[in-house]
């Protein structure tokens, strides 16, 4: 039993240390050539690097940005997804510790002086370790997963995505309703390169349909809490509630809440809903709320991102159809 242990350690060793160093030799090798770069590029990108706060240490630690946004799209993105997907997260990634990092000028972490960007995804990004990694897919999964990773960082390393030679506050989210949101339909201020676009294909995510269901108590307990002097059906609030406006994503913008007016966000917020594409109905003593896609619904849809990478799209296409009329290029040395 003992040379057993032995022989599971030493193969766990492997897996995590040798096998992604001779991955990465190899897929350097396979790598599809868009275009020629210049000598050095990749070095330089290689070299930068970024200060990332980790909660669970509470220290900041120094990270070469490749290596970052590797954890980054692992924590992001389903490794399963295809590769040009993967692609366009690494490329989103990148785009988004850029715009923040201090030595390019951006404001850094907000929440850690000291630090570029941390690792809690309701704030910045999310990021996991290799360790992480091995726990979230499996010691057979690790070797493939990582492989997948790797290679889509390293064919897209130092690109950021540009909108008017700016780098863009690169949203994503799991799943649309078939649409995305225009910005200012959810956070009211327009942005240019944030317009609602098709994003089709996504009824095969587990989240394109949700169901949740809650008792009337439960529902006037939150309405009262959330707003004190509401009147409303004490028996069925439900017929009490209306939507009024709706987004061109096709999402509930505003709606009426017995005798209040409120935003679609409002509403997702109050009851957890995963979208604010959302339908109510009586199931007895229980209001049933049925949502369709998961997510604020800005920017790139991951699914559909996928979606479109099955049916033959680019990085480079799903990039620029989720972001409208923006430039992917090189970025600049950070140093």
């Amino acid at each position: 039993m003992r040379g057993a242990g032995y022989f599971i350690i030493i193969f766990m060793i492997f897996i995590i240390v040798v096998v992604p160093a001779i991955t990465v030799k190899s897929c350097k090798l396979m790598q599809p050539q868009r275009q020629e770069e210049p000598e050095g590029t990749k070095e330089a990108a290689a070299n930068e690097s970024i200060s990332l706060y980790i909660n669970s240490s509470q220290k900041i630690e120094k990270l070469p940005l490749e290596e970052y946004v590797k954890g980054v799209v692992a924590a992001e993105m389903p490794a399963s997804f295809h590769i040009e997907a993967l692609k366009a997260q690494a490329v989103a990634a990148r785009t988004y510790v850029y715009k923040r990092l201090r030595a390019a000028g951006g404001r850094g972490c907000s929440l850690h002086p000291g630090a570029d960007i941390c690792d809690d995804s309701t704030h910045c990004q999310a990021w996991i370790t290799k360790g992480e990694m091995l726990k979230k897919w499996g010691i057979f999964s690790y070797y493939h997963y990582f492989s997948k990773i790797n290679q889509a960082v390293n064919t897209t390393a130092s690109l950021i995505i540009l909108y008017q030679d700016e780098p863009i506050d690169p949203l994503f989210f799991s799943t649309s309703n078939g649409k995305t949101e225009n910005s200012e339909d959810v956070w009211e201020k327009p942005v240019p390169y944030l317009r609602s676009v098709p994003s089709p294909g996504e009824e095969s995510s587990p989240h394109f349909f949700a169901q949740q269901e809650f008792s009337v108590e439960a529902v006037l307990s939150r309405l009262k809490q959330k707003w004190p002097d509401i009147v409303i059906d004490s028996k069925n609030p439900e017929k009490d509630w209306k939507i009024i406006e709706t987004s061109e994503g096709g999402r509930v913008k505003r709606m009426q809440v017995g005798n209040k007016i409120i935003k679609g966000t409002e509403f997702r917020e109050l009851f957890g809903l995963k979208s604010t594409d959302f339908k109510w109905e009586r199931a007895g003593k229980q209001i049933k709320i049925v949502t369709c896609g998961f997510g604020h619904g800005v920017g790139m849809s991951q699914y559909g991102a996928n979606a479109m990478a099955k049916d033959g799209a680019d990085y480079e296409d799903i990039i620029k159809h989720y972001y409208t009329g923006v430039e992917i290029k090189k970025m600049e040395n950070m140093q």
